[in-house]
């Protein structure tokens, strides 16, 4: 299983996404990614980022669904906006977002990560 995480270690409202990927190295391989042009480089299963507007882990398979939120990244437009772009141009099928709560209390994230990642 592969999961590109996105999000700014700089940013404590933008690095859960990060800082779960790193502690999560040994139940899938992450890839921390520092820009959305990776999603275009890199092969994976899922996409984990930040998403405002949620209150528990929800995974998207709909980039439609993630319009009313925002994911954050490191770039002027966010991962939505690229992917959604990279899907009108027919560059990328189907998306699964493992859409982390701002602010979401780390633990129970990796919790609720690791449990998905195993029912996968």
């Amino acid at each position: 299983m592969r999961v590109l995480a996105f999000g700014n270690p700089y940013l404590k409202y933008d690095s859960l996404a990060v800082e779960i990927a790193k502690e999560l190295k040994d139940e899938a391989e992450f890839v921390i990614c520092s820009s959305p042009e990776q999603i275009m480089e890199e092969k994976f299963d899922y996409i984990m980022d930040v998403v405002e507007g949620i209150d528990e882990i929800k995974v998207f398979d709909n980039l439609k669904l993630l319009n009313p939120h925002r994911m954050f990244s490191l770039h002027d437009f966010d991962v939505t906006f690229f992917l959604g772009l990279m899907e009108s141009l027919g560059k990328i099928n189907k998306v699964k977002i493992i859409g982390i709560p701002l602010n979401y209390d780390k633990e129970k994230a990796k919790e609720k990560i690791v449990s998905f990642l195993e029912k996968t």
